[in-house]
């Protein structure tokens, strides 16, 4: 007889048990602790450095001063933004492009409107955004008074193109020159800011609080027909 040598059957190797999640390794907790510090920082200088900026001019204020202001360490404003210069632009950019960013949406809706109510529509919005954020137009009046490398930044990078894209419409319904726009902007901007820019002002001289929304609302209203004329029916 034929023997047969038959190997035992092996056994079941047990079902692996899951591993438990990965904890966070210390290091990358680390970084992000760094990175949120990093972002406070920033942005503290940022805001105190607007303020400033907005209230004391370039020249009226030093390092130390934002630094103080923002209540941050010596030497953390050359370290996050190298240098004041530095800083003055990405608050000048940031305060712009606020703007920028609240007009956009509506700018393919404005190209179907005709010209005047394309224009009334950047009136009252330039005058609402005055309202929220009066250091935009302090920023201007300040830098405006001088030639200097800040005021040929701002024109360059945010006014101009803002300017340039108002001069046609204007110019279509009011039949405007070149020089005579000229007159047209300034009132516009002036008309627009300085109720809210100048708001103790008005507390003190009138009792009025230039941040109440019917405040604003009317002042829209006023200047739309003021620079455009009544909206013919």
């Amino acid at each position: 007889m034929t023997q047969t040598n038959s190997k035992p059957e092996a056994k079941a190797k047990p079902a692996a048990k899951a591993k438990p999640a990965a904890k966070a390794k210390p290091a990358a907790k680390a970084q992000r602790r760094t990175q949120g510090r990093t972002e406070i920082t920033r942005a503290k200088l940022l805001e105190a450095a607007t303020v400033l900026f907005s209230e004391q001019g370039y020249d009226g204020i030093s390092v130390r001063d934002i630094e103080n202001s923002a209540g941050v360490q010596r030497g953390l404003l050359a370290y996050h933004f190298e240098s004041k210069e530095t800083l003055w632009k990405a608050v000048a950019d940031i305060t712009f492009g606020l703007m920028q960013e609240e007009i956009s949406p509506r700018l393919a809706m404005l190209k179907d409107l005709p010209a005047r109510e394309r224009i009334a529509f950047i009136v009252r919005f330039y005058v609402r955004f005055s309202a929220e954020h009066p250091e935009l137009s302090r920023l201007m009046s300040l830098e405006g008074r001088q030639d200097s490398w800040r005021i040929h930044y701002l024109v360059n990078q945010h006014v101009r193109p803002t300017a340039d894209a108002m001069k046609a419409p204007v110019s279509e319904i009011l039949g405007l020159d070149d020089r005579a726009f000229v007159h047209w902007y300034y009132m516009m901007v002036g008309a627009a800011s300085t109720i809210f820019s100048h708001a103790p002002e008005c507390q003190s001289l009138f009792g009025v609080d230039s941040h109440e929304q019917d405040i604003v609302d009317t002042h829209a209203d006023l200047l739309v027909t003021m620079l455009l004329g009544p909206d013919k029916p």
